[in-house]
């Protein structure tokens, strides 16, 4: 009786903890990411801006065999490095900031020649005056080498 409770107590435990995690959060693609991007750009509204933006934080972005532009020093305070890649789209090339705690991942990567897939939560676009058509931000990602040439 005394292993029901205690797993019980675990179990409720790590729900709870887990409220934020990635596996509860819904998936979006490119495409989902560029169509709200679209419609944030056409609202007048700060405030449904704000709300949409928010909304897309709550979502898990999957980037499917993209190649690694480079390995940098990341300037986000929570990871060490960060992986550059760019993704050509309709809209222009976007520039992918893309960050991981697994650092033994990262040191397999070579620049220019891994092709990775990329699961993980989109924090935030922007923009700079440059030739991409914007640039996003993903934190928490799970990074899946599928060749390393």
């Amino acid at each position: 009786m005394k292993s029901i409770s205690l797993f019980s107590i675990l179990l409720t435990f790590f729900i709870l903890s887990c409220n934020t995690s990635s596996f509860l959060k819904k998936e979006m693609t490119m495409d989902d990411l560029l169509a709200a991007k679209e419609n944030i750009d056409n609202l007048q509204n700060p405030a449904e801006i704000l709300l949409l933006k928010n909304s897309l934080s709550e979502k898990i972005l999957i980037l499917k065999d993209i190649t690694v532009k480079d390995i940098v020093n990341s300037t986000n305070v929570d990871y060490d490095f960060c992986v550059l890649a760019d993704i050509q789209t309709e809209k222009g090339p976007i520039e992918c900031y893309i960050y991981t705690r697994n650092i033994r991942r990262i040191s397999q990567l070579k620049k220019e020649h891994s092709i990775i897939t990329v699961r993980g939560e989109f924090r935030r676009y922007f923009s700079m005056l440059d030739n991409y058509y914007t640039k996003i931000e993903i934190t928490n990602s799970i990074i899946d080498i599928k060749t390393n040439n």
